[in-house]
């Protein structure tokens, strides 16, 4: 199944996306212009809203975007930041996270954040930004499941390089009965024609495509 991150910054190239054949979720990041527009577009096509939530990368110059989870806030301020964001592009099914990597290797902060989400009845999804994520050690812990992603679409704007890793997200697929995989909005002139020439072949060969909620792939405890 497909997550196209990095909505609420450009209304047009989110079109290309909810207009595709098949259910797909898209995250929304919170604070911009087109948030809560871009989320209501979502949802009036019938797909999946995710809150994509920014958190702090590992290089503190990178600065994850207005309403951002960082190292200073206290467990109690994270609620408060989650909730805000939750309210401004929900109702929403899950969230995931946008950058993040320092956030989702701190084992206590991101256990706060899945079990804010997991007390609102939202699912959390691990965008994997990090290898040296703690997600599945503080779900453990706290008894909470949770979706992974298995790959990254559009690291290049590559035709070649987004078929390749299509590839392998089916290869995912054959394995374990299902993948996550990750692509961006901004990728719109690329990613959707690509996706459009493939769908018919893989409905074909027998794929089904789902929304997160709806993938199968969940990680219990």
């Amino acid at each position: 199944m497909f997550v196209f991150d990095d909505g609420g910054q450009n209304m047009n190239q989110l079109e290309r996306f909810v207009t595709l054949p098949f259910p797909i979720t898209v995250a929304v990041l919170p604070r911009l212009a087109h948030s809560a527009e871009a989320a209501a577009r979502v949802r009036a096509s019938g797909n999946e809203v995710m809150l994509h939530q920014p958190m702090q990368a590992i290089n503190r110059n990178v600065d994850p975007g207005p309403g951002a989870i960082t190292p200073e806030l206290s467990m109690d301020e994270i609620k408060a930041v989650l909730r805000q964001n939750i309210a401004e592009v929900g109702p929403v099914s899950g969230i995931n996270n946008h950058e993040g990597s320092l956030i989702s290797e701190d084992e206590a902060r991101i256990g706060t954040v899945l079990q804010t989400v997991s007390g609102m009845g939202l699912y959390f999804l691990d965008s994997r930004t990090t290898s040296q994520t703690r997600v599945p050690q503080a779900a453990m812990a706290l008894g909470l499941s949770y979706y992974e992603r298995n790959i990254f679409l559009d690291n290049t704007k590559d035709r070649a390089d987004i078929i390749a890793e299509i590839m392998k997200g089916l290869a995912v697929a054959n394995r374990k009965g299902c993948a996550i995989m990750i692509g961006h909005v901004w990728s719109a002139d690329v990613l959707p024609g690509i996706l459009l020439e493939l769908h018919p072949l893989l409905v074909r060969a027998g794929y089904r495509f789902a929304t997160v909620s709806q993938s199968g792939a969940l990680i219990e405890p």
